[in-house]
């Protein structure tokens, strides 16, 4: 079940996930973008989506995200989010949330709380959602997303496997574009690092 919502943001009830998608209803999601800061600078995590999702199936998307269910604060769900997707086990104060923003595709309309996390060296461990996860530099994953690049290549961020010296291309068919890493998050990012700047050994949880 997931709360429901108006034109106007107005609550109008909570109902179960197909009838809010069927008729075109708000509901909130939560987004994570998973930063890594260490002395090749800063890099996004992304994860690849599994085959078996029903929407945007193996495609590149955010570090992690999810429907907040009903009566549910998004941070909270953020968290469940997280550890689900992608192994981590957080804590709410190691998120930081930079705003809200609308994301509408096809019947699907959400009220998306956007979330940042800092993490040197995350131990991930990917859930059945997901496939595996990669870093990209920061740079480059704006430039694919605002589109003034067609491709760039990314690296796994689990340092096991049989995976773990592959390096993969993500281009404009193969990932899922939210308009706001370039808008809110880049811009976050950028700014906590002229702030705090970083050390080589990267950003501490410590100093969050």
């Amino acid at each position: 079940m997931i709360d429901a919502y108006d034109d106007d943001m107005n609550f109008i009830g909570a109902f179960v996930r197909p009838a809010v998608h069927y008729n075109k209803m708000w509901h909130k999601v939560a987004q994570c973008w998973i930063i890594g800061l260490g002395p090749e600078g800063p890099r996004v995590f992304l994860q690849r989506r599994s085959f078996e999702k029903k929407s945007n199936p193996g495609r590149y998307d955010v570090s992690a995200g999810g429907h907040v269910s009903a009566g549910e604060e998004p941070k909270t769900a953020m968290v469940r989010e997280i550890q689900e997707e992608t192994g981590l086990i957080l804590k709410e104060h190691h998120l930081i949330e930079v705003g809200t923003c609308k994301e509408v595709s096809g019947h699907d309309r959400e009220i998306a709380h956007i979330f940042v996390h800092f993490e040197i060296d995350p131990p991930f461990y990917p859930g059945k959602e997901v496939i595996y996860m990669v870093s990209a530099d920061l740079e480059d994953f704006k430039a694919l997303s605002e589109g003034t690049a067609e491709s760039i290549t990314v690296v796994p961020a689990i340092r096991t496997g049989p995976m773990e010296q592959e390096a993969f291309v993500v281009n404009q068919d193969n990932f899922c574009n939210h308009e706001n890493f370039v808008t809110m998050v880049y811009p976050y990012v950028k700014k906590y690092i002229a702030e705090y700047g970083f050390q080589p050994g990267g950003i501490s949880k410590e100093k969050l």
